[in-house]
């Protein structure tokens, strides 16, 4: 594996280089889309950048670097910062983890490299709700900027009917995405069930349409071997620009306003803590939040900023008086059917590198030397497909359900989002459900599996919510994490989507030629039958993906807006939003390419230079 040619820790600036100083762009947070922006924004070198990231810099963490070890970094304080729920009334009462990035990167560097597109109607839908600009031409072109696509194989494309449109992908982009160096033979198995169920091939899933049985993309550099992420791949190349300067083990609690305007706010930098002390950095020009759907609500509410009913029983002043910060909060939630396979050596899944110790270590040094063996392993297998195409009857009943909801609605801004959601439920070509294969065991519902066992798991995601949540801060403390409530379920329909899904999924384990290879169900297991069970299955065993959005929505203000088509804060000059939680209406694919390509209009839009 290459080595690199630069010792990370000189990459990263001190304290005295940001404290007290002014640059022109402050940037509070160091996640995915920070790190887009601070490369963008110092191409010109007459623009100074400040970055100030609260985790480490990771930048060499082969826990990071290395495919393959999917969720190592979950629960671990030093990559992860591991919020919890609020109790979940729909849920069991049950208090629900959630992982988000802590460290350059942010959750580029901790998540599974999924990179897909939605289907096109679901940005479409966006610009619908009152975003001119923010449609799927507008974010085609940006995701392509982001990347340089690594072609598959011609043995590659024979063997998975995947066959890439070259107009759809990016060539120079800093971020590479590419197939899966390799993949389970197991996913040939579920892809041929899947074949035989009548699903047919969707040869470029990137490009507008997801519906089908596909293989995705990963965050990959086949050349390095490494996860392409944005710590990787937009900020360690341009670390050395005189004009950027970035600063972990900085919190942002704050920010800070120039007094003497009372029309608008004017922001005129932030407050950071560092080690035990807080300190200040000057914004020149506009300050920029890209910490995360969950920490950016934070620092705006710390900042007066949000709903005066949360802000005053705090005693916090009210700056500006704008309601929907940290509501129309939304994310993707799933439960899965795992199963445990034939123990056959024709059966590769990545178990024994969590439950053999030795298998593993022996497995990274083949990694390291070669790029081969288990550590390889890519998540391939998808299938996307309408609700009708699992259960006709269960879309006439949910559509009726939420129609019948959808004319009660008092909320006209709330109204108009569902009426899309509808539209897209009730489409052919639109999908609603996402199947997943894992190849290994995953599953929140048991105790940990068994050493010396194989198992496959089949994760069915519902992706588009009709539930909405909140995020709030609970004292004036930046130590104190703020209240996550998603309201998982409170919409029902949205389990009975996940009940759809865990019912088909069990129908393909059924089915040839999967069936051929399954032992038996772990999970739910056969004591769950009826709807009615499994229902309370999912309500004790689902769980996020934490792909979590909205809390900052990018609408009109009388919609709910906390950010308009510019991302700057209503009520402000100078503050912007750049991270996921802008997005307003959640998307049927992973995020992680959403966010890129939002990071990278941004950038355009700042520049003034957006078309």
């Amino acid at each position: 594996m290459e080595s690199r040619d630069t010792d990370p820790s000189a990459l990263i600036a001190h304290l005295q280089d940001i404290s007290g100083k002014t640059f022109d762009y402050v940037i509070a947070g160091g996640c995915t889309a920070a790190l887009v922006l601070a490369n963008r924004l110092t191409e010109n070198p007459s623009v100074t950048v400040a970055v100030l990231e609260a985790g480490d810099p990771h930048l060499d963490a082969l826990s990071i670097l290395i495919p393959a070890q999917y969720g190592i970094n979950f629960n671990n304080p030093g990559f992860d910062w591991a919020f919890k729920t609020t109790p979940q009334p729909y849920a069991n009462n049950g208090t629900l983890p959630w992982a988000r990035g802590k460290g350059l990167g942010g959750s580029s560097g901790i998540n599974f490299s999924f990179y897909q597109r939605p289907p096109s109607h679901d940005f479409d839908a966006i610009e619908r709700l009152g975003n001119p600009g923010w449609n799927w031409d507008q974010y085609l072109k940006y995701s392509k900027k982001a990347e340089t696509f690594q072609p598959p194989t011609q043995d590659e494309i024979t063997k998975y009917g995947y066959q890439p449109n070259p107009d759809r992908h990016g060539k120079n982009g800093p971020l590479h995405v590419a197939f899966p160096a390799s993949l389970s033979a197991c996913e040939g198995v579920f892809q041929q069930t899947l074949a035989n169920a009548g699903i047919e091939t969707q040869p470029d899933p990137n490009g507008g349409n997801m519906c089908g049985r596909w293989l995705g993309l990963t965050t990959l550099d086949l050349t390095s071997g490494y996860r392409s992420y944005s710590a990787d791949a937009y900020f360690a190349p341009t670390a050395t620009r005189k004009n950027l300067k970035v600063l972990t083990g900085a919190l942002v609690t704050q920010l800070t306003f120039d007094e003497t305007d009372t029309k608008e706010a004017k922001v005129n930098g932030v407050k950071f803590q560092y080690g035990n002390s807080t300190y200040v950095v000057h914004a020149g020009k506009e300050v920029i939040l890209s910490a995360g759907t969950i920490k950016t609500p934070q620092i705006l509410e710390f900042s007066g900023i949000g709903d005066p009913k949360i802000l005053k029983p705090l005693g916090i002043d009210v700056r500006v008086d704008l309601p929907s910060v940290g509501a129309n909060v939304q994310d993707h939630m799933y439960a899965s059917v795992t199963v445990e396979i034939d123990q056959s050596d024709k059966w590769d899944t990545v178990d024994a590198l969590r439950n053999d110790p030795k298998f593993a270590q022996e497995q990274l040094a083949l990694y390291q030397s070669t790029h081969t063996g288990a550590y390889s392993t890519g998540l391939g297998s998808f299938a996307f497909l309408p609700l009708k195409r699992l259960n006709p009857d269960a879309l006439t009943k949910m559509t009726a359900s939420l129609t019948e909801k959808l004319n009660k609605l008092q909320n006209p801004a709330l109204k108009e989002q569902w009426t899309l959601q509808l539209e897209a439920l009730k489409s052919d070509s639109i999908p609603d459900c996402e199947i997943t294969l894992f190849p290994g065991y995953l599953s929140p519902a048991r105790s940990p599996s068994e050493a010396g066992k194989k198992y496959l798991s089949f994760l069915g995601r519902m992706n588009h919510p009709f539930s909405r949540g909140t995020i709030h801060i609970t004292s004036k403390s930046p130590a104190d994490q703020p209240a996550l409530d998603p309201h998982v379920f409170e919409q029902s329909e949205d389990l009975d989507m996940i009940l759809e899904m865990l019912k088909y999924i069990r129908k393909l384990t059924k089915a040839d030629p999967l069936k051929g290879i399954v032992v038996k169900e772990i999970s739910p297991g056969a004591e769950y039958v009826s709807d009615n069970q499994l229902r309370e299955f999912i309500r004790g065993y689902s769980a996020s993906v934490w792909h979590t959005a909205g809390s900052c929505s990018m609408l009109p203000k009388e919609k709910g807006g906390v950010v308009d088509t510019q991302l700057r804060v209503y009520g402000t000059k100078n503050l912007r939003v750049v991270d996921l939680s802008i997005l307003p209406l959640h998307i049927m694919a992973p995020t992680q390419a959403t966010v890129y390509a939002i990071a990278e209009k941004a950038a355009d839009i700042i520049k003034g230079v957006a078309v």
